[in-house]
């Protein structure tokens, strides 16, 4: 069977997915995976070709759907893992294992998720963040766009969004990063009981985008125009009811607004780094402060409202300042100074000394103690304290003692399965890919971290020769485990928010209605 035939086949049958041709996809993929598995040596053409073939069965299986054709393509994948992750990189390898899980999760709507069902959901995301963080180079924008995905399933939505809006800042054709961020938005609208007109204007302008696309086949074009049409009759009443008049210029309205904000502000904008709902998806000056409450405007109820809302501002004044410190680490110009003033010996190692980098370390510090306030304000929000009492972010959840993923799953709620979810991200034994970044935090706080500027410190005088538990960690690479840990905070701080209101809401008397396709109009914001 020679290679040239089955490269034209192997392309002829990706167009025929692309063309929503999926039965002549799947039965040309079966037909192809027998003759090759029969017919070619073990080698690494071989594992190349099968490695495309397991692709085209798992986008069959996602696109059709098709379970069968799915579990064909996962089947492949994990029958040479070892030889297809030594032929296309470990990145496509666990990008193209986290398709086909995704493909057989069987709850498809993420508010019927529970604490038992999210697991797959976790270790779909577990293994995309492998596939991001595996890259030899630039990230594959579609990496990103299915991370984000991956979030959105689990109410992480303010780093869903920010994935999307990484991958719609480079203006490339990638539709799905527009209609997955419309989708996101409206599950905003559900699960912080809030929206805007702006949000309605951005979500019909994300289907609109798709419309633009040329990836989208012909046959679904006709459902894109349908949402965006639906969404600018929700636009239309909702100014109706609100006595307002639409706007055309609205967007040049809100970039005027933006250039108008602080530098600080237009940073923690543009980072993903406020703590506004409105900011989540829009630069205006409805985003010029940290204005995130558990209540909303028009109020909830519950005797825990005010202590939890202490709790948020300590979250907020503790963030804030974090932030802050990274900003002025990032921005402004070292102090040579305040490094004068503190007359360190020239050791020629390297070390980064002084309020500049202790900046950043104080930063990556206190967002685990932002977690951990969150994780305490749980436990007594929901009397869910683990059996020894001790609370630490990412393992007091302690699911599978004591019956304890039942007692989670009687509070069940977006906000909480979010938090879960990030703390599963820095927990080492649900194998989170962040779990380093706390033996960081405890290594700061108790071993010896030397922060360099260069690849590999210098030595010249052997100044770190003396102990042995001295850990040693790039600047730049620090900077990205704070940006990473950062992001990580933020999102724990607004699912926190959304798990105390929908505590509070549901006590409420009178009952929240949400309207058809995720839009309800209660509450402007």
């Amino acid at each position: 069977m020679e290679i040239e035939h089955i490269a034209k086949e192997i392309s002829r049958l990706s167009d025929a997915v692309g063309n929503a041709l999926f039965d002549e996809a799947k039965e040309g993929t079966e037909n192809l995976h027998e003759q090759v598995v029969n017919r070619l040596d073990r080698d690494a053409t071989f594992f190349r070709i099968i490695s495309n073939v397991a692709s085209i069965f798992i986008d069959v299986g996602h696109m059709q759907p098709c379970f069968s054709s799915t579990q064909k393509g996962l089947s492949i994948l994990k029958d040479y893992k070892d030889q297809i992750v030594e032929q296309i990189g470990e990145d496509a390898y666990f990008y193209n294992l986290s398709n086909a899980k995704s493909n057989l999760i069987a709850e498809k709507n993420p508010f019927n998720h529970t604490f038992s069902t999210i697991e797959q959901l976790i270790e779909i995301k577990s293994d995309l963040w492998k596939a991001i963080k595996s890259c030899p180079g630039q990230i594959n924008p579609t990496y990103i766009v299915n991370l984000g995905n991956s979030l959105k399933q689990q109410f992480r939505i303010a780093e869903a969004i920010e994935c999307y809006d990484k991958v719609n800042s480079l203006g490339l054709d990638i539709p799905q990063a527009w209609e997955n961020r419309s989708e996101t938005l409206m599950m905003l609208n559900q699960v912080s009981n809030t929206f805007s007109i702006q949000m309605l204007e951005q979500i019909k302008g994300g289907y609109e985008n798709v419309l633009k696309s040329r990836e989208i086949p012909l046959i679904w074009v006709e459902h894109y125009e349908r949402q965006a049409a639906f969404h600018q009759r929700n636009i239309d009443e909702a100014c109706k009811e609100a006595d307002i008049e639409r706007d055309i210029h609205d967007s040049e309205e809100t970039k005027d607004e933006y250039d108008a904000l602080s530098g600080y502000r237009q940073f923690c904008l543009d980072n993903h780094l406020s703590l506004s709902e409105h900011g989540l998806y829009c630069a205006c000056a409805g985003s010029a402060r940290d204005n995130l409450t558990i209540p909303t405007s028009e109020g909830v109820v519950g005797d825990f409202v005010i202590p939890m809302e202490m709790v948020l501002n300590r979250l907020k004044s503790e963030f804030s300042f974090a932030r802050h410190l990274y900003f002025e680490y990032v921005t402004k110009d070292e102090d040579f100074d305040l490094l004068h003033d503190s007359c360190f010996s020239e050791l020629f190692n390297d070390e980064l000394l002084g309020i500049d980098v202790e900046k950043l370390r104080t930063a990556f510090r206190a967002c685990f103690g932002i977690l951990d306030k969150i994780g305490i304000a749980i436990c007594e929000l929901f009397d869910l304290y683990p059996p020894n009492g001790n609370v630490y972010f990412q393992s007091f959840w302690q699911l599978d003692r004591d019956d304890r993923r039942e007692k989670f799953n009687e509070h069940k709620s977006p906000g909480l399965l979010a938090l879960y979810s990030i703390a599963t991200d820095l927990n080492d034994r649900k194998g989170g890919e962040w779990s380093f970044l706390k033996q960081l935090r405890n290594d700061l706080e108790h071993e010896f971290v030397v922060v360099h500027n260069t690849y590999g410190p210098s030595k010249i005088y052997n100044s770190y020769d003396f102990m042995g538990n001295i850990v040693f960690v790039e600047e730049g690479l620090f900077i990205n485990h704070l940006e990473r840990l950062l992001q990580l905070t933020r999102s724990a701080i607004f699912s926190f928010v959304f798990a105390v209101r929908d505590k509070a809401l549901n006590e409420k008397d009178d009952s929240y209605v949400y309207l058809p396709n995720s839009i309800h109009r209660k509450n402007y914001k």
